[in-house]
């Protein structure tokens, strides 16, 4: 039994391997592009690796990336037909949590605003909401939404959110499904994109939902660079519609030098930085997988490919 370790999002491929050997002892860690034999390999850890380099494991059992997006893997023709286990933190990652919570406060108190009458050496004092008067909205309610919208709402944000399929949350209310959707983005000053990348959810952000906001709402983009159709965040800015816009994943990343997204005063682009994977927060989840499938125990965080 080996577990195949691919060089990491973050840190040095020697630190993943010790890290996750403090959770597993005992288990044989091979770091790519030294396999050995081939049929040893039961586990993949997927950090910065090519499934175009994939190579054929006749004994894989599990697949496990190191981060939130997988939709390049699943796409993939050489990804493998074995179970692909989640390992982000099961409660969500308090990283994103924070991040969230960051740019909506900033959003909120109007910080790119002040930033912006800085650099003009303008002394101005804008007019600001009550959190019970401000509007967030969460397109998502999964494992990384739902703790930083429970957080607003706790700080006495309006928070509501938008999922897919039918939701319940005590003290959130969730718009459920595609009909529903007007309605949510309706109600909506911030709002937070943190959906999975899917066929229905590829260039949601565009300009018939950016249409559909209150005039002067905010888009933060914490999902995927292609949930965003740019030209039309460019143009509700421009337009006034919309009164800005943080993105922490564009599509491509790195963003080319040349995108007007770069220089845009109402644009603030973070360089897709919302989570810290590191081993010690991705390998309690590691062992857990691997305990589960070596005593036949379902997985707790199989994603489901559909």
């Amino acid at each position: 039994m080996a577990l195949l370790l691919t060089p990491p999002v973050q840190g040095t491929i020697e630190q993943w391997r010790d890290g996750i050997a403090l959770e597993v002892p005992g288990l044989d860690i091979r770091l790519w592009p030294e396999i050995g034999d081939p049929a040893d390999i039961e586990y993949m850890l997927v950090g910065r690796f090519n499934l175009d380099d994939m190579p054929d494991l006749p004994n894989l059992r599990l697949m496990m990336p190191m981060f939130a997006g997988i939709d390049h893997l699943i796409a993939h023709p050489r990804m493998p037909d074995v179970p692909l286990v989640r390992t982000g933190p099961p409660d969500g990652d308090p990283a994103m949590t924070e991040y969230a919570i960051l740019h909506v406060l900033r959003h909120h108190r109007h910080m790119p605003d002040y930033l912006a009458q800085q650099r003009r050496k303008v002394w101005n004092v804008i007019p600001q909401k009550l959190p019970r008067d401000q509007r967030v909205g969460f397109m998502g309610f999964g494992q990384m939404a739902a703790p930083p919208a429970r957080a607003l709402h706790g700080l006495g944000f309006d928070v509501a959110a938008w999922a897919r399929s039918d939701r319940r949350d005590a003290g959130i209310e969730i718009f459920c499904g595609a009909a529903r959707l007007p309605d949510f983005l309706a109600r909506t000053d911030i709002l937070v994109c943190l959906l999975p990348l899917t066929a229905e959810t590829e260039g949601i952000l565009n300009a018939e939902t950016f249409g559909r906001l209150p005039a002067g709402a905010s888009v933060i983009n914490l999902g995927r660079g292609a949930h965003l159709v740019d030209a039309d965040l460019i143009a509700a800015l421009d337009s006034g519609h919309l009164a800005g816009a943080t993105l922490d994943a564009t599509h491509p990343e790195p963003l080319p030098a040349e995108s007007p997204l770069w220089t845009h005063e109402r644009v603030t682009i973070m360089p897709h930085t919302a989570r810290r994977v590191r081993p010690d927060t991705v390998g309690p989840q590691v062992a857990e997988a691997i305990r589960r499938d070596r005593a036949g125990e379902p997985q707790l965080w199989s994603v489901d490919r559909r």
